[in-house]
């Protein structure tokens, strides 16, 4: 984390710790998604070209979603 400026204000100071704790709130989910993704068989690459195709995280969580309930039905 880098060192508080001095002439910022409290506000200024909250906002950027609040834009660092989204930030990190954001990565983990992306790796939680990943992780999901690989347990179902979609490797990060996979994820991605659906995203480019024009999927939406929320298609790509309905999608992980359907895949785990088949494996579970499955095994």
């Amino acid at each position: 984390m880098p060192a508080a400026d001095p002439t910022a204000s409290t506000f200024e100071v909250l906002l950027s710790r609040l834009q660092e704790a989204h930030e990190l709130s954001v990565y983990a989910s992306i790796e939680r998604l990943v992780q999901a993704g690989e347990a179902v068989g979609l490797d990060v690459d996979a994820l991605i070209r659906l995203l480019d195709r024009g999927k939406t995280l929320e298609d790509l969580l309905e999608l992980v979603e359907s895949k785990m309930e088949h494996l579970q039905k499955v095994a």
